[in-house]
């Protein structure tokens, strides 16, 4: 074999120091802003729902890994989600085809019906690629930024709405809540209580993280926050994110929805972040206003495009 034929082939655990030395490399070249460790790509790796010897693909040259393709299975909606890079210095080659040819086929393989992959708006490659592949665009979402050290947060009062962080062993409350106040949103896919247990015991979320509004015993909202440590040659500093926000639906139009957002934002300033992103969905204007009254800013677009698979 040629010394620098390239391989595409199943992930195997042995892989893991090439795979994230390329998501290393990666963003020192495409300087996108993402922060990259190996504990957070480890993390990701063990999703209980995720199996990278079956579901992700890597092209290997001469002993390293110059890309990924990726596939979330989410059987219950008969979805696959794509995800992928290229090495920046290997790119135009042929190579994401290949990959995601092998993913597409995968998901085939698992029954799904469809296959979904998000694409930054000025990412015109990425975008190039997905048309060719036979994918069309279907939604998208903006990505927005709030400096916390310009923001004037108020205090939080209690009402009958009560404000706390969710208790250790209560990972059913919050999948109760979550799949209750997102079963009528684009593009959701109903959480596991693994999975739920899974992602608030992470190294950038605890249980302590999530914020909830119960009216009595019953929880009726929250905003789960998670924080990501910055690291550079100059400085150390925590970047937040609210991974979601939601309130159930018999309980909408009560205000919950603002007071456990500020209740968040509150909980991350005092962790000591610095700025806080979030998601919202482009076509959902009641989040983007609510998120733009407390001082958010819209700074970038994502696009979500489609395969049909059957």
């Amino acid at each position: 074999m040629n010394g620098n034929s390239i391989t595409i082939r199943n992930y195997d655990s042995s892989d893991f120091n090439n795979y994230a030395q390329l998501h290393i490399e990666a963003e020192k070249l495409d300087q996108s802003g993402h922060y990259i460790s190996k504990q957070r790509l480890a993390e990701d790796l063990a999703h209980p729902s995720f199996h990278p010897e079956n579901d992700l693909f890597i092209a290997e040259q001469a002993g390293s890994v110059n890309g990924y393709a990726s596939v979330f299975l989410e059987s219950g909606i008969k979805r696959a989600l794509l995800d992928g890079m290229i090495h920046p210095l290997q790119r135009k080659k042929g190579i994401a085809t290949e990959l995601f040819d092998h993913a597409i086929k995968r998901a085939k393989a698992a029954e799904s019906e469809v296959a979904q992959i998000c694409v930054p708006e000025n990412n015109l490659a990425a975008k190039n690629l997905v048309l060719r592949l036979g994918f069309r665009f279907i939604h998208h979402f903006f990505e927005l930024n709030l400096d916390l050290n310009i923001t004037s947060l108020p205090d939080i009062e209690q009402s009958e709405f009560i404000i706390r962080s969710l208790k250790r062993g209560k990972a059913d409350e919050l999948m109760d809540i979550q799949n209750r106040a997102f079963a009528d949103t684009w593009g959701f896919n109903p959480n596991t209580r693994d999975e739920i247990a899974y992602r608030i015991n992470l190294s950038s979320c605890t249980p302590e993280d999530v914020v909830m509004a119960y009216l009595g015993d019953k929880p009726v909202g929250y905003c789960w926050t998670r924080m990501f440590i910055e690291e550079n040659s100059t400085e150390c500093r925590v970047k937040g994110e609210i991974h979601m926000l939601g309130v159930d639906p018999a309980f909408r139009r009560k205000g919950i929805g603002r007071k456990v957002l500020l209740a968040g934002m509150v909980h991350l300033k005092s962790k000591g972040v610095t700025t806080v992103k979030l998601t919202a969905d482009g076509e959902d204007p009641a989040a983007i206003a609510l998120y733009e009254s407390v001082g958010f800013k819209i700074c970038s677009r994502s696009e979500w495009y489609e395969k049909k698979l059957v």
